[in-house]
This record gives structure tokens, C-alpha cells and sequence, in this order.
């Protein structure tokens, strides 16, 4: 059997948990997903905590094993053939593992969103903050599977190159 994990460590995994899911949440936003893949995570975490260095930003190395945990998830789920590219994926979450970086790219993301149509707005947040499946947004929206399909995919790449345009003119 393990070691049980400190006190301390508990409470800043305890205090971190919100935080982790909003950064698994930029990675699939699904909420249900979401919510295994932080509890597959706080598995890890917890599994891990002897090799946790406290002089290290608690945070940065917690977003490491979540990406690792949502990459590994996207590989065997095999219901959606794209959610985010992999590459989009490392930039998102190298900027949220750097604390500063991430919330420049949450107002990066809300600058985007705000460029959308109100309609392709809608279908966005039927999707992902309702955690609609594709078959209940196309029934909610009273359209095709395949026809919000392919609006949902040319949304993502839209506000990915969005994103990442917002974000290089940020830095510069």
C-alpha cells in the first residue's frame, strides 16, 4: 500500500479542483468528460504525491497530468472523430500551465466568441456549456446530425485561428 498523502498536499489538491477542471474543460469541453478525466487526474495526483516538489508551482505540475489524462482519454474515445487537434491542445495547455498565459487566453477565447454569429454562439453553448451530446444539440436545434456536426467543427477551427491570432498580437 502507499503512503498516505500529507495534509498539506490534500488541501492544496482540495483547493486546486476547481482550477483543474476549468483547465481540462479548455482542453474537451465536455463537462462529463470533464469530470472523469479529473477524477482519473486526482487519482494520479494523489498517487504521485511523494514526487510532488513543494518548491514548485503547485498548479503547473497538477495542468501536466491533466493534459496527459485528457490526451490519453481523446486517444481511446473513439464517438467523436475530432474535438481539438492535438497541436491546439499543447498550446492551450502551455499557456494555462503558465498561470499568466492562461488567463490571456480565456479573454483571447472571449474576444472570439464575441466575434461569432449569435446563432453560431447559440449552437456553442447548447454544445459545450449545456454538455448537450452531438444527437440532443442536432435535436435541440432541429437539424441534422451531420449538418451541426460540420457547423461545430468549422466553429473550433474559427476560434482556433482566432485564438491564436488574438494571442500573437497580445504578445507583441
Amino acid at each position: 500500500m502507499s503512503d498516505p498523502i500529507s495534509f498539506e498536499f490534500s488541501q492544496l489538491l482540495t483547493k486546486s479542483q476547481r482550477r483543474i477542471y476549468a483547465f481540462i474543460l479548455t482542453l474537451i469541453p465536455n463537462r462529463a468528460e470533464a469530470e472523469d478525466i479529473l477524477q482519473e487526474t486526482n487519482l494520479i495526483l494523489c498517487r504521485k504525491a511523494s514526487e510532488y516538489d513543494p518548491d514548485r508551482h503547485f498548479l503547473a505540475w497538477a495542468f501536466k497530468i491533466a493534459r496527459f489524462q485528457t490526451m490519453a482519454h481523446m486517444k481511446t474515445r473513439s464517438r467523436s472523430p475530432l474535438v481539438f487537434q492535438e497541436d491546439l491542445m499543447e498550446k492551450l495547455s502551455d499557456d494555462a500551465e503558465n498561470l499568466d498565459g492562461f488567463g490571456s487566453l480565456q479573454r483571447a477565447l472571449a474576444q472570439c466568441m464575441e466575434k461569432l454569429t449569435k446563432r453560431n454562439r447559440e449552437l456553442i453553448r447548447i454544445r459545450y456549456e449545456q454538455g448537450m451530446s452531438l444527437e440532443e444539440s442536432a435535436k435541440e436545434l432541429g437539424k441534422p446530425k451531420g449538418t451541426v456536426s460540420m457547423a461545430l467543427y468549422r466553429i473550433r477551427i474559427a476560434l482556433w485561428r482566432c485564438v491564436e491570432r488574438t494571442m500573437k498580437e497580445m504578445e507583441a
